[in-house]
């Protein structure tokens, strides 16, 4: 379904005129709004995304906030000439790209996506007739071709009109100032926070730290999973005191831990409660992955991995460990 409302591209594709700012904006056919959708999908929910937002009072602030009450084009046309303004001011590379400015309404919510599209290097094919007339063909190197929506390089970020939230998957560029984000430090000042991967790695190492040395990281992952998991089935969010709770519940210095907790959180600035809009994150925490010193990898649900019937971690006599996979009405071998 074509959710696009109107959407508006600069053109930075190296020629003299370039940058090619648009005279009017118009609702993108089915297969453009499409690719920009998947765009956008990608920009809120790709691994290093990540929750921010624009300084308050800023004049990015304003900038967007101006999508609200102000027509569309007008909007656009303000927001791409300000950060043409701050590419050159700041010497990034006006060339090789299209950046995208779309809104479209997600939950009953007004979002804009703001995209920057590099060019991939690329060839076509052109058909040519001689003058006798024999028709050839020849590959030409073709440099303004859109990468997949999925593209390593791709950058921008989904704001919620609404709330002005924002979903940021952001790019390095060179400026005269050297290596800067291209959107949290180059063209807007935004917030510098983690992605929910990184909020997650961190609060596993943090865990780590406070936990008491009988307790092994082969018990305090899994434990870790599977509370990081029930939190967000029961808020939708990883409220991390209560997965420290969980995690320690029955150790006899969970006190002592769960402050240790909460003083490493405050050093390491972790928010109380991580939003988790990364649907990778909530499938890897809904899973155990058991790897052996002998080059076994095991894969599971979390719910079989909890269940003792299914699966089982025995102790033998002679030191060594055997896990036990039961319940199982069928076995492939591929």
């Amino acid at each position: 379904m074509n959710i696009i409302a109107r959407a508006a591209f600069a053109i930075y594709d190296g020629s003299p005129i370039a940058p090619v700012f648009p005279d009017k904006a118009n609702k993108p056919e089915d297969q453009a709004a499409e690719y920009l959708c998947a765009v956008a999908e990608k920009l809120m929910h790709a691994d290093a995304s990540r929750t921010t937002h624009v300084e308050p009072g800023s004049a990015q602030e304003e900038l967007l906030r101006r999508f609200g009450y102000t027509p569309f084009q007008e909007a656009a046309n303000a927001l791409l000439r300000s950060m043409d303004e701050s590419m050159q001011m700041l010497e990034i590379a006006r060339e090789g790209f299209d950046m995208a400015v779309f809104s479209f309404e997600q939950e009953g919510e007004p979002h804009l996506c703001v995209a920057y599209l590099p060019y991939r290097r690329a060839f076509v094919s052109q058909m040519e007739t001689d003058e006798s007339g024999a028709v050839g063909t020849r590959l030409l190197p073709h440099a303004a071709v859109l990468a997949p929506p999925g593209a390593k390089g791709m950058a921008g970020f989904v704001i919620n009109l609404s709330t002005g939230e924002i979903r940021l998957r952001d790019s390095s560029v060179n400026t005269q100032a050297g290596p800067r984000a291209l959107f949290a430090q180059g063209l807007f000042a935004m917030a510098d926070t983690r992605s929910t991967k990184e909020a997650v790695k961190v609060v596993a190492d943090m865990m780590d730290r406070a936990a008491p040395d009988h307790m092994a990281r082969q018990e305090l992952t899994p434990a870790l999973k599977r509370a990081m998991s029930r939190s967000i089935e029961e808020k939708g969010v990883i409220d991390v005191q209560d997965v420290a709770e969980e995690v320690f519940r029955t150790d006899p210095e969970r006190e002592a831990i769960i402050e240790e907790v909460a003083r490493q959180m405050q050093e390491e600035r972790i928010e109380p409660v991580i939003p988790v809009e990364n649907r990778r994150v909530v499938a890897q925490l809904s899973r155990m992955r058991v790897r052996t010193d002998t080059g076994i990898s095991i894969t599971l649900p979390r719910e079989l991995a909890d269940d003792e019937s299914s699966f089982a971690v025995v102790d033998n006599d002679d030191g060594t460990i055997s896990i036990i996979i039961g319940r199982v009405q069928e076995l492939k071998t591929e």
